[in-house]
């Protein structure tokens, strides 16, 4: 089992997904511990995402802009802004605080029979 980073809700593979609102804490512990357990798959693709991540966690995460996909029983953590940027240009020149994410888990299952 993985713990992908993600910082859309996004759901790469069909299957089961059950997404949970989390607190910025709980997101920044479960982070810190699939990071030490080597668990954690990172797909933040925006450096303000990673400078945000570093300034709470003291985990440095690489760059991603490769495209996620899911395996049966992985966790995704998501950090996602509120609201759509209104102008996508700004993207990556505008600088975000806590107050602008919400933070969310999910549990993916494959897909057994048909629904």
């Amino acid at each position: 089992m993985k713990v992908k980073l993600l910082n859309s809700a996004m759901m790469p593979n069909e299957g089961i997904y059950v997404l949970k609102r989390i607190t910025k804490e709980q997101f920044c512990k479960e982070l810190i511990e699939a990071y030490q357990q080597n668990r954690l798959e990172s797909y933040i693709g925006y450096q303000d995402n990673i400078d945000l991540i570093a300034k709470w966690t003291g985990v440095i995460i690489p760059f991603s802009r490769e495209t996620a996909s899911t395996e049966d029983g992985d966790v995704l953590l998501i950090m996602k802004l509120k609201k759509r940027m209104g102008d996508p240009s700004m993207k990556g020149k505008l600088m975000f605080s806590d107050e602008d994410f919400e933070f969310f888990k999910a549990e993916y299952k494959t897909l057994k029979e048909e629904i």
